[in-house]
């Protein structure tokens, strides 16, 4: 990496939104994971998840449960991007993140992501 290269966390295209809400995370193996979005863009997505066979450059299909009735998801495809451990402390019910680029932008999305945003920032789970 150069001097003027920013480091792999700052190179996102789009603008993330804090979230914390359900998805699911298929494998390239077509096993389907719960999984939890902790932050989401158009662009890509930070999930949290318990699998231990996803690597960097795996494609992955999510499930985003990002709409107001919990039975209906859109769907985004993409590749792992990184791949961290959780410590101990912040670990709980996940063991791994793992960011994700999206193979284009979900920009058909936005009206759903913003209605997320909104519902969450009424909730005070934007400042988490």
């Amino acid at each position: 990496m150069s001097d003027s290269e920013p480091p792999p966390s700052e190179r996102r295209t789009g603008i993330r939104h804090l979230a914390c809400f359900a998805a699911s995370v298929e494998r390239p193996d077509g096993k389907t994971r719960t999984a939890m979005i902790r932050d989401l863009s158009e662009s890509g997505a930070l999930v949290l998840v318990r699998t231990n066979k996803l690597a960097v450059g795996d494609p992955v299909k999510l499930e985003l449960y990002i709409m107001d009735d919990p039975k209906e998801f859109r769907t985004a495809s993409g590749h792992v991007v990184r791949v961290e451990l959780l410590g101990e402390k912040a670990a709980g019910l996940w063991s791994r993140k793992i960011a994700v680029e999206f193979d284009a932008p979900i920009t058909i999305y936005k009206k759903e992501i913003d209605a997320l945003r909104e519902r969450q920032a009424r909730l005070g789970m934007d400042k988490w």
